[in-house]
């Protein structure tokens, strides 16, 4: 059965049908979603880059013909290029937070959560941003997406804009935001994916836990001889012991029998950061299967076809079945 591609693009008050090529970049990792879409340089006999401008509103609607057409990013124009074709690049809703300057304020003891509320009241925040800071001060003169960032840096969270809303949590948090599954031999184009086994893993975990008065404890665990070290942040933990109790947790969590890397796929079954990726590899005794966090998403569509690049994170489930 062949697939045939649909594409949309609503760019303020144009829409258009016809589009050379869609590339959208989603990960965990970074703050801002991004988009370019590559366009003829005229429309209705009038040049692209005069009548696009930066801060027009965009939405990307892409699909199959009897599959259905989904929103796949919406978003704002950053800049539209003067060369032909025309390719208009564009940034998620942190384009909007980059504009927007909020006002100094200052606590004497505040929680992380009351922070991040006051930067971006309608954040969706997980339990583990219920942190006392004391005391923290957002300064003025720069953006909420610099002071969003800054804390993202200090405190080792993630924010990520996903359904329309502003996610900050802690990395490695299962979000629970549903599941596509892969089969190897029946809907994945190209497989780049090592299967390791938990005994050849190296992996070395640097537990910071930051507490109530801004000072840090640090300990090590893990392989002393790994290539690479992970740091990982932990809030209000007072004591040695109980660090690295929970960072020998998370080490546990991140050795294991399983797949690492990425896939290739067609557009469907659509995939996004936060969501679960359960692969399956038929060609081996037992069947090698997994469950594992999604970490990133390149989405490409164009005359080459719709194609996902899928990025796996830790495994939340392994084995054989």
């Amino acid at each position: 059965m062949s697939l045939v591609l649909t594409m949309q693009a609503d760019i303020g008050k144009y829409t258009f049908r016809s589009l050379s090529e869609v590339r959208i970049s989603r990960s965990r990792s970074e703050l801002a979603a991004t988009a370019s879409i590559t366009l003829p340089s005229e429309y209705d006999s009038q040049y692209l880059c005069n009548v696009l401008q930066g801060g027009d509103r965009v939405s990307i609607r892409l699909g199959y013909e009897g599959h259905g057409i989904r929103e796949e990013f919406t978003g704002y124009v950053v800049d539209v290029s003067q060369r032909r074709p025309v390719v208009i690049e564009c940034e998620d809703e942190m384009y909007q937070l980059k504009r927007q300057h909020p006002k100094a304020k200052s606590w004497r003891k505040v929680k992380l959560a009351e922070v991040l509320r006051y930067l971006v009241p309608e954040a969706q925040l997980n339990e583990e941003t219920d942190v006392k800071l004391s005391p923290f001060a957002v300064k003025g003169g720069g953006s909420v997406f610099d002071a969003i960032e800054e804390l993202c840096s200090k405190y080792g969270l993630e924010a990520f804009y996903q359904g329309g809303k502003l996610h900050v949590m802690v990395p490695y948090t299962d979000m629970k935001a549903g599941t596509a599954r892969y089969d190897l031999e029946q809907n994945v184009i190209r497989p780049d994916l090592t299967f390791r086994r938990e005994g050849d893993v190296r992996i070395k975990i640097n537990a910071v836990s930051i507490l109530p008065s801004n000072k840090k404890l640090r300990i090590d665990v893990g392989d002393s001889d790994a290539a690479s070290v992970t740091t990982l942040h932990f809030y209000n933990v007072t004591t040695e012991a109980e660090l690295r109790r929970l960072a020998q947790d998370k080490l546990r969590t991140m050795k294991y029998d399983g797949f690492s890397g990425s896939i290739t796929t067609f557009g469907i079954p659509y995939a996004e950061p936060g969501m679960t990726a359960e692969i399956r590899d038929r060609r081996f005794s037992g069947n090698r299967y997994g469950r594992y966090m999604i970490e990133a998403v390149n989405t490409t569509a164009g005359r080459n076809g719709f194609r996902r690049e899928v990025k796996i994170g830790r495994a939340l489930s392994n084995g054989q079945s």
